[in-house]
C-alpha cells in the first residue's frame, strides 16, 4: 500500500475560504451569473412551482445524466453535474477546479487530493463552457435563478472566454490530515481551462 498523500499547505489555506454548494438531491448547474434569469428550476417564469405537473428546467437538468454535459439556458449554456455531491470552486492560476466532495473528513484533505491529481488523469468532455465574464455560479438546479443568493453558493470570478472542461471521474486514497493521521478521501474534480 502506498504512503498517504501529504497535506498541501495551499489546500489548507484554500479550504478555509471555500463555499460549498449543496443540493437536495438533484443535479448542480454551473452558469454565468448574467444568465441566471433564464433558469427557473422547478418553477415557471412567474415563480409558480410546476414540477410534477408540467415540464420544467429542473426536468431538463435531470435528463442530462452522466457524464457532465452542457445545456442551453436562453442564449447561454450551463454545465450540468448530475450527482448531488457538495461542490466548490478552487481558483487556479488560469481557470479553476470544481471539487466535488464524494467522501472526506474535512475540506483540507479533500482539496489536497484534488490539487495532487496528475493532468493525465483528466479526460476532456465534448464541449467547451462559454462564460461571458464576472462570476460563474454553481447551484442546485431545482432553484430559480431569479431568487438565487449568489453569495450563499459556490462562485468564482473568471475572465470571459471559452473554457475547456476536463474531468477526473474519481480519485480515491489516503491523505495525511492536520491531526497527523491518514484520512480516506474520495473526490471528483472538473478542470476549467481557458482555450
Amino acid at each position: 500500500m502506498s504512503s498517504p498523500l501529504a497535506l498541501d499547505p495551499e489546500a489548507v489555506r484554500l479550504a478555509s475560504q471555500l463555499v460549498f454548494s449543496e443540493s437536495n438531491g438533484g443535479p448542480f448547474l454551473v452558469l454565468s451569473e448574467s444568465a441566471l434569469g433564464g433558469w427557473h428550476g422547478v418553477h415557471d417564469a412567474s415563480g409558480t412551482v410546476i414540477f410534477g405537473a408540467q415540464p420544467c428546467d429542473y426536468d431538463r437538468a435531470c435528463a442530462v445524466g452522466e457524464p457532465p454535459a452542457l445545456l442551453d439556458v436562453g442564449t447561454a449554456r450551463a454545465l450540468v453535474l448530475a450527482t448531488p455531491d457538495n461542490s466548490a470552486f478552487v481558483p487556479r492560476e488560469t481557470g479553476g477546479l470544481i471539487v466535488r466532495w464524494v467522501g472526506a473528513d474535512d475540506a483540507a484533505t479533500l482539496v489536497s487530493a484534488a490539487l495532487a491529481i496528475p493532468d493525465e488523469d483528466f479526460a476532456e468532455l465534448a464541449d467547451d463552457l462559454v462564460h461571458d465574464g464576472g462570476r460563474l455560479v454553481m447551484f442546485d438546479s431545482a432553484r430559480d435563478g431569479n431568487g438565487l443568493d449568489v453569495d450563499a453558493v459556490a462562485s468564482i470570478e473568471l475572465p470571459a472566454g471559452a473554457y475547456q472542461v476536463r474531468r477526473c471521474e474519481e480519485w480515491a486514497g489516503e491523505v495525511l490530515g492536520g491531526d497527523g493521521c491518514a484520512h480516506e478521501v474520495m473526490v471528483q474534480v472538473l478542470s476549467l481551462r481557458p482555450r
